[in-house]
């Protein structure tokens, strides 16, 4: 859990809109060009996780986690006290992403897919807590420290939460004995001559989901601030997509011990594109519900495709596959923020953004509830 939040698939992305308004104010960037960085980062961790997932299968979790969350540190380091061009702020998020891919659920839920069967939603939703966590604190504590002390001490901060995963590492139990090993379920009813097939559907439907969503989650703080909303109050109102995020993936896992995980992924697409119709309606006065529902969306979708690739592929796969389905996540989540940016600096509007958004999450509930049925326990 704490791996999970305080790794680079969390913190840099929960924060990027606390920071935009400062370097906008010091340096003049575009929220276009400063969204571009986050698409960078995302490409970047994209095309790294297949590698990571190859590379954590065959060398473990603590290893790689470990070489990932120095790397990282190092970065925002660099980042607090040398930032001063946006090709540099582009090349670092790069870095951090590429070197910090390890330090991601790609890596983390591995350790539960391995030890855990007819509880193994639960113990995925538990685990990938920790990004939720991470978003309902982590914007409200940078934009108190980034007023307080500016960009450079949110950067600094950045640092320190990353770093403080090193020593939790000594926890992990990577391992199983064969005589404790779980039986593992039987998962994959579909033919062995299609796995690139499911592979394909899977990809597919999670991309169309993250890039429906991706684009509220940067520019949610912005969006309101453009109201008249001041940046506390927005940065505690955003603060509620990871306490609803917290929700989202209890309840997810939960359910998925239960019920065919993908029309629970398919319910919670629905959700999140109502959130993001009654934000495009309504404005501000639907942050909240928007908030909520896209956050509770956003925890169970990301608890739910740890589950879905361990039911449909065996373990000793489970990080290539995992890392390709997390990698077409991450590019959606890094494509969206750019697309709405654009939209709103050319329509100096979030309504057109917002309302694709809501038609992409509905395509995606409708990939998710066709996916085909796996062995139940």
């Amino acid at each position: 859990m704490l791996g999970c939040g305080l790794g680079v698939s969390s913190l840099p992305l929960y924060t990027a809109g606390i920071f935009m308004p400062a370097l906008e104010r010091q340096f003049g960037w575009s929220r276009t060009a400063m969204s571009g960085s986050v698409l960078a980062f995302t490409l970047t961790l994209a095309v790294a996780s297949p590698l990571v997932g190859r590379i954590v299968d065959r060398v473990g979790v603590r290893k790689s986690a470990l070489a990932s969350i120095c790397a990282a540190t190092a970065c925002y380091l660099i980042l607090a006290t040398t930032l001063a061009t946006l090709p540099f702020y582009y090349a670092t998020h790069v870095a951090i992403a590429g070197f910090g891919a390890a330090a991601a659920p790609v890596a983390y839920t591995r350790i539960i897919a391995a030890h855990f069967v007819t509880a193994r939603g639960l113990a995925l939703g538990l685990t990938l807590l920790g990004p939720s966590i991470a978003a309902a604190i982590a914007p409200p504590v940078a934009a108190n420290v980034i007023e307080t002390g500016g960009w450079q001490a949110g950067y600094l901060l950045l640092a320190a939460l990353t770093a403080a995963m090193l020593p939790c590492l000594l926890l992990l139990r990577e391992t199983i004995t064969a005589e404790s090993r779980p039986q593992d379920i039987q998962s994959n009813p579909v033919p062995h001559a299609l796995p690139a097939l499911l592979l394909g559907r899977l990809i597919l439907a999670f991309a169309v989901f993250s890039l429906g969503v991706g684009g509220l989650i940067v520019h949610f703080v912005p969006m309101l601030t453009d109201a008249g909303i001041s940046m506390a109050t927005a940065a505690r109102m955003a603060a509620l997509l990871g306490v609803a995020g917290i929700a989202g993936r209890l309840v997810g896992g939960v359910l998925a011990d239960r019920y065919f995980a993908p029309y629970i992924l398919a319910g919670v697409a629905v959700s999140a594109a109502l959130g993001c119709l009654s934000l495009a309606i309504m404005g501000p006065s639907a942050a909240t519900f928007a908030a909520l529902a896209v956050g509770f969306s956003l925890g169970a979708e990301a608890d739910l495709m740890g589950y879905v690739v361990s039911r449909y592929y065996p373990r000793q796969i489970y990080g290539r596959m995992f890392g390709w389905t997390y990698a077409a996540f991450i590019i959606g989540i890094g494509i969206s923020p750019m697309l709405v940016g654009t939209i709103h600096d050319r329509t100096q509007s979030y309504a057109l953004g917002l309302t694709g958004s809501t038609l992409l999450l509905a395509i995606a509930a409708l990939l998710f509830w066709r996916l085909p049925q796996y062995a139940r326990i």
